[in-house]
């Protein structure tokens, strides 16, 4: 079967933090040699990854992606990657008069990126070691004794000074060093990936990115635009079946005019493609004056109805509980301690995009984006919520079917879309649950006392499948169940309750000092569900009581009163489309 490919747009700071994870995530679960393997290979990363060569014949596997940050944001990132020699410093000077020279200062990288630096170069060392090997055996045989032992020495003390540094990298705390989502980046990226917005410069105070019309400078840039569009071109047309578009950015700032200018080229030049665009929101997003909030509103409205609009499906994912008038509490987990930070809640949401996708990421899967979004946005229902089980909450010896008995008419997971209790039923879902096997499945406990469709259950898509099936009364919903878990190796936050072991599941007595969580199971639920009405209305509500005319730096970047009026017509409109017949009577 032929691989159906998919090219991610990461648009904004935060989306980028989200994106890192995410990479992060999936080549944690990379194998690379077939007898590793303890199950049956589930996923297909070439959906993701393209396979490349660089200009000394290594072979590369990066990415399908397009980023986009302000100038000064990627910090020790390099533009250009580090797995292409495409770019020597100087070469591109023609000039022979005088040169003035100006140097940012020179940033130091932190313990978790030397020693990637680190093991990558012992990689290339290895491999230079292959290579040359014959002669150096030839070197060997004439060496004398006492040049023999010398090397040896030098070898030994070479390889305790890496064991040090090895053990110290396992050892460092990056919550207290993590400034951009480069610092934590564990992926290589194409040279081609990286787009640097040189109009505006990250955590500028004298002109920020902060307005959605400030996008249109960006945009109207021919040089920037070309550049972009380039890149993109790059990626898609390589592909042999190209199924559609992640669009993962923000919304509460400039990027949310960039990411839905983005999308409206997506729609025209790419007509026919699944485009998921998620509108990501930090649960730490500046909140401490009248503007910040008036700017936070204005840019979300604008976003999220030129968003649905041009997009096949657009998912508002914040683990913030509310976005509008306030910023709300951040979503409690029953399992997690986590902080605000966006290190800490963009994790969680990786880890629910890396989960949500999965359907038409799998091996042996026949789904495609399109099956997905073309399904959930019937009727003008455009907009979609996700719910996830971080981790799943089941204890190492507790059935599977006693799990989701004990929940009655409750739903097991949390909302990460603002302004959502995930406690309505869906007029649609699409449910995944990974990292549980079937033989957790079978139950001690008396089946008259359980729910008849749990217990005729032999295997964990039977659960999920009959659970779904009373819980949604009639209403469609598709079901996917994979054994592969969800990583949370280095650099994943350790964000977990002491009562969660380190293969993920809860227990009676607390994890062992030192002892990490590395994998957990977890479910997540993309919803089309009458509570968008309710995420759509709040903002509408929001947005319609900032008087637009005494917001001048808007109407001075091109805002009319009358485009701000037709778009909260729009909002209006689409939060009709989520009430149910009763509702709307």
């Amino acid at each position: 079967m032929s691989v159906k490919e998919i090219v991610t747009l990461q648009v904004g700071h935060y989306a980028n933090y989200i994106g890192s994870h995410w990479w992060n995530i999936q080549e944690s679960s990379f194998v690379y040699n077939s007898s590793q393997l303890t199950g049956p290979k589930e996923i297909n990363h070439d959906v993701l990854y393209r396979e490349g060569e660089n200009l000394r014949r290594e072979v590369t596997y990066t990415p399908r992606l397009v980023l986009f940050d302000l100038k000064g944001s990627l910090k020790t990132l390099k533009q250009e990657g580090t797995l292409y020699d495409t770019y020597i410093e100087g070469d591109d000077i023609k000039w022979r008069g005088d040169v003035t020279m100006h140097k940012e200062d020179y940033i130091n990288k932190n313990a978790y990126l030397r020693s990637l630096e680190d093991d990558r170069m012992v990689d290339d060392d290895d491999d230079d070691d292959d290579e040359s090997k014959a002669q150096k055996d030839d070197n060997d045989d004439n060496k004398s004794d006492d040049e023999e032992k010398e090397t040896k020495k030098k070898k030994s003390d070479h390889q305790e000074v890496d064991n040090v540094e090895l053990e110290g990298a396992e050892a460092y705390q990056l919550d207290d060093h993590i400034t951009t989502w480069s610092d934590y980046l564990g992926t290589c990226f194409h040279p081609r990936t990286v787009h640097v917005v040189e109009e505006y410069r990250h955590q500028d105070e004298l002109r920020p990115f902060d307005m959605f019309q400030s996008a249109s400078d960006v945009l109207a840039n021919y040089e920037s635009t070309c550049e972009w569009e380039d890149r993109l071109h790059y990626f898609a047309e390589e592909c042999d079946n190209l199924q559609g578009f992640h669009v993962v950015m923000d919304t509460h700032n400039g990027f949310g005019g960039l990411g839905t200018g983005l999308i409206r080229y997506l729609e025209d030049e790419f007509p026919g493609k699944g485009i998921l665009a998620l509108g990501c929101t930090p649960a730490d997003v500046v909140d401490n004056t009248a503007q910040a909030r008036a700017n936070r509103i204005i840019n979300s409205a604008l976003a999220y109805e030129t968003a649905s609009c041009h997009s096949s499906l657009f998912v508002p994912l914040s683990l913030a509980s509310g976005l509008w008038r306030t910023v709300g509490n951040p979503v409690s987990f029953p399992h997690l301690n986590y902080k605000r930070t966006p290190y800490h809640t963009s994790a969680i949401l990786a880890s629910c995009l890396d989960t949500m996708s999965l359907p038409y990421r799998m091996e042996t899967s026949y789904m495609s984006i399109r099956d997905i979004t073309h399904s959930f946005n019937s009727q003008g229902r455009k907009i979609a919520t996700l719910n996830a089980c971080f981790p799943f909450g089941l204890y190492k010896d507790e059935s599977l079917i006693d799990y989701f008995s004990l929940y009655g008419d409750k739903f097991p997971w949390q909302p990460v879309t603002p302004h959502v209790s995930g406690l309505k039923i869906p007029f649609m879902q699409s449910a995944v649950m990974r990292g549980v096997n079937d033989t957790l499945v079978p139950t001690q406990t008396n089946p008259e006392t359980l729910p008849r469709h749990l217990v005729i259950a032999k295997t964990k898509e039977q659960v999920l499948k009959n659970y779904l099936e009373d819980k949604s009364c009639g209403n469609l919903y598709v079901s996917t169940c994979l054994q592969n878990t969800m990583k949370t190796t280095k650099p994943f936050p350790q964000i977990f309750n002491k009562n969660v072991t380190c293969d993920g599941f809860v227990s009676q007595s607390d994890r062992p000092d030192g002892c990490h969580v590395n994998s957990v199971p977890m479910m997540t639920s993309l919803q089309s569900s009458p509570e968008v009405s309710d995420v759509i209305k709040n903002l509408y509500d929001a947005a319609s009581r900032i008087n637009i005319k005494k917001q001048h730096q808007y109407m001075s970047a091109g805002l009319e009163e009358d485009d701000y009026l037709e778009v909260l017509s729009s909002l209006h409109s689409l939060s009709d489309n989520y009430k149910t017949d009763v509702e709307a009577l």
